[in-house]
């Protein structure tokens, strides 16, 4: 009668253990898991900052007013070209009838 309590305490024991194993070896699983996930998310986030740097910088913002806005400094000369596949007006003329950074700043602060 003793052995058989021992070996059921035994068997009980045995299924406890390899249950806890399991369980150890599906937390560490999903801890890598996680952690690559960490690793991709801190990868995004390095290109977002260096991105949020670029859009601040004083070359983003001359690009955009020179494409959205036609900024044109003093001394450079305006260039358009005309693509005569299409039958529509020019948005731009080759004459400017307002300053150059008049365009620029009236897009920024309005008139």
């Amino acid at each position: 009668m003793v052995i058989a309590i021992a070996l059921l305490l035994l068997v009980l024991f045995a299924y406890a253990g390899v249950q806890t194993a399991r369980q150890q070896h599906l937390l560490a699983q999903q801890q890598h898991e996680l952690e690559l996930e960490v690793a991709r998310l801190n990868q995004q986030i390095a290109e977002l900052e260096g991105l949020r740097e670029y859009l601040a910088s004083d070359e983003y913002i001359e690009a955009v007013a020179r494409s959205r806005f036609g900024l044109v400094r003093p001394g450079e000369t305006a260039i358009v070209v005309e693509d005569h596949t299409t039958d529509e007006e020019p948005l731009v003329s080759g004459v400017p009838d307002r300053e150059p950074g008049e365009r620029w700043w009236e897009a920024l602060f309005g008139r």
